[in-house]
């Protein structure tokens, strides 16, 4: 509605501008008739309809249509053949068939419509279609009193007729399958009485390599590799926070290399970690993120000492007792980052 006002003030400013310049409407005529009419005004529901409307208007009038394309509800708009223009004696004649349809049934109504018109003198005013009546029908067939409407009710089972005689012979089948592999099963037995029992050999078992092991040789490849002499401060700490997270997924089967540092002390609560070592955690591991990601650059002796720090923590949480022996070159493979035999928690119990 506050569009349509917009534009029918518009409207009558563009006709004030250029009044001078257009004949005015004749005093004996209106200075806008409309006129409407539906064919047929009888339709089964989705069926097309001829909307026509004509106008009728003073040369000097100009006229704001209404929106058709919301205003004819509940008939839908479908399509418009161009109108018809005719200009005598001073008046403009326009006609246009617009095709509608309709999705309701029963005695429905084409709206009146309203048209906005402004003269030359800069006089406005309405005009208001008539509404049509159209009897709408549905496609459905008519039902009788005496006849049933929805679905029909299930039919009663069908009794089919009883043949044993394929149940007797499956039965008899499986009885004969039963007997044949009974009797194999006893001559395989007889067969196998004579022979020597070869020995089975077992492989030795793996040992497996303690997660603190694991740990400690990759720290100490990363103090022989000196990042940190080398002022590769970010790579230093990318690599110490990989150990340490690894270390919390071999120890404590917290799974530390698919969590963001926020994510990692409500897992290693979880998994009933002391709170002292689940502050130390959050703590290292947010100031190395921001070491990694360059937003503070710790100096030599803070990273020298955050590794220190790291090998600290590998000890004291340490799995105390009888501890797995350590194979020839487990260390040297886990410093490398090689998986052991058994990867993933190295058959430690969270204590």
């Amino acid at each position: 509605m506050a569009r349509a006002g917009t534009q029918f003030a518009a409207l009558v400013l563009a006709v004030l501008v250029t009044a001078t310049a257009v004949v005015p409407a004749t005093a004996d005529a209106p200075p806008l008739g409309v006129t409407v009419s539906v064919e047929p005004d009888s339709a089964t529901i989705g069926d097309h309809l001829v909307f026509t409307l004509a106008i009728d208007r003073a040369e000097s009038v100009l006229v704001m249509m209404p929106d058709l394309a919301t205003e004819l509800a509940p008939f839908e708009l479908l399509d418009s053949v161009p109108s018809v223009l005719e200009e005598r004696d001073g008046r403009v004649f326009e006609a246009s068939d617009l095709v509608i349809t309709v999705f309701e049934t029963g005695e429905l109504f084409v709206p009146a419509l309203e048209f906005a018109y402004v003269t030359a003198r800069g006089d406005t005013g309405w005009v208001y279609s008539d509404s049509l009546a159209v009897t709408v029908a549905t496609v459905l067939p008519e039902v009788r009193e005496d006849q049933q409407v929805g679905p029909l009710d299930i039919k009663p089972p069908v009794e089919l007729p009883r043949n044993w005689w394929p149940w007797v012979i499956a039965a008899l089948v499986l009885a004969a399958l039963a007997a044949a592999g009974w009797f194999l099963r006893k001559w395989l037995m007889r067969r196998g009485a004579g022979d020597e029992e070869e020995a089975v050999i077992e492989e030795p078992p793996v040992p497996r390599i303690a997660a603190h092991v694991v740990a400690l040789a990759r720290l100490d490849e990363l103090e022989r590799d000196d990042p940190i002499g080398s002022g590769e401060i970010p790579a230093f700490y990318v690599r110490v926070t990989e150990i340490v997270r690894l270390y919390l997924r071999d120890r404590f089967g917290v799974d530390a290399i698919d969590m963001t540092t926020a994510e990692l002390p409500d897992a290693m609560s979880a998994a009933r970690i002391e709170q002292a070592e689940i502050d130390w955690s959050a703590r290292y591991l947010s100031h190395a993120d921001l070491a990694k990601f360059a937003k503070h650059t710790p100096g030599e002796e803070r990273a020298r000492a955050d590794m220190a720090e790291a090998r600290e923590f590998v000890e004291r949480t340490r799995l105390r007792g009888e501890e797995p022996i350590e194979p020839d070159g487990a260390g040297e493979a886990a410093a490398k980052g090689e998986e052991g035999p058994e990867d993933g928690r190295n058959g430690e119990e969270t204590p």
